[in-house]
């Protein structure tokens, strides 16, 4: 895509370069910035093409439909030796008291965007990994193929259960609807724009799973994304707590594929050690936070 820029190329990779250099050991560092009226995100290219591609399907479809959020436009995508750069127009946002709503307004309308008729595979679109925090370090290890081979490791990571656990019921997606979801519902990914119209951000987390993920991103004890699921209808999932289960022994287990392709098939002998399940203080922390609700064990 090609748009008139007010900026060269060679400009904004300086910028980011000197953005990068002054802030990357800040905690919360992202690489993102602001450059006279626009709003650029940058990030290894194999990396931010998938989310791009998936914010432009998104955004063409939202300008068809007058009920739809605001979507930033990509003006501009390119490329250097290894680094992809995003442009968009920068939009001054506001939070007023209604946003949560107006969040749970923008994720039905995202939920119920047509997938694109071409498209296979879980995740975005393109050739990127499906984004959620039930994957460990909150990305899948592998290309699903389907429904059916996300169902089948999702399933394998039950079996690595110990022997005398409670029985628990198997992860059915199977015949479950496939649906664009923001897996990341942060008040920092929604805004009013200063017409008054609600703005969905960062499609880094925006990709398309079954229905039951997006019940499972709902199931949170983040203040903003439980008043968002309360402006929603949306069913409540019969694998939340096998998905629970799962999460936990993904985000311990040593290898993140369980030894499975894109299929959710065995692929050959695993790793060697790879059936143990391996624990680091920051794995710990992770889980011990995000399940400090739930009463499903391993």
């Amino acid at each position: 895509m090609t748009s008139e820029l007010t900026v060269s190329e060679e400009t904004i990779t300086q910028a980011c370069t000197a953005h990068e250099q002054a802030h990357w050991d800040e905690r919360d560092y992202r690489r993102c910035l602001v450059i006279e009226q626009y709003f650029i995100k940058f990030n290894e290219y194999d990396v931010l093409e998938p989310e791009v591609m998936t914010q432009m399907y998104v955004s063409q479809y939202a300008e068809s439909d007058a009920s739809a959020p605001r979507v930033p436009k990509v003006l501009h995508f390119f490329k250097t030796r290894y680094m992809g750069y995003l442009v968009m127009d920068y939009i001054n946002l506001t939070s007023p008291p209604d946003l949560h709503s107006r969040a749970a307004e923008a994720l039905q309308w995202l939920r119920n965007v047509p997938l694109p008729r071409d498209h296979v595979g879980i995740g975005p679109l393109g050739n990127g990994f499906a984004r959620h925090r039930l994957f460990k370090d909150f990305i899948a290890p592998l290309h699903f193929s389907s429904t059916e081979a996300l169902e089948r490791y999702l399933n394998k990571a039950l079996t690595k259960r110990p022997r005398t656990a409670t029985p628990i019921a198997p992860v059915v997606l199977r015949g479950e609807r496939l649906v664009f979801i923001q897996s990341d519902v942060d008040i920092s990914n929604f805004g009013v724009d200063h017409e008054g119209k609600t703005v969905l951000l960062d499609f880094g987390d925006v990709g398309i799973l079954s229905e039951s993920f997006a019940s499972y991103t709902m199931n949170s004890m983040n203040a903003f994304t439980g008043a968002v699921a309360g402006c929603l209808d949306w069913p409540k999932t019969s694998n939340l707590t096998s998905m629970s289960v799962a999460r936990q022994i993904l985000w311990m287990y040593y290898d993140p594929t369980l030894g499975l392709d894109n299929d959710g098939n065995p692929k050959g002998n695993p790793p060697y050690n790879t059936h143990r399940l391996r624990v680091s203080k920051h794995t710990r922390g992770v889980l011990s936070d995000e399940f400090a609700g739930y009463t499903a064990r391993i």
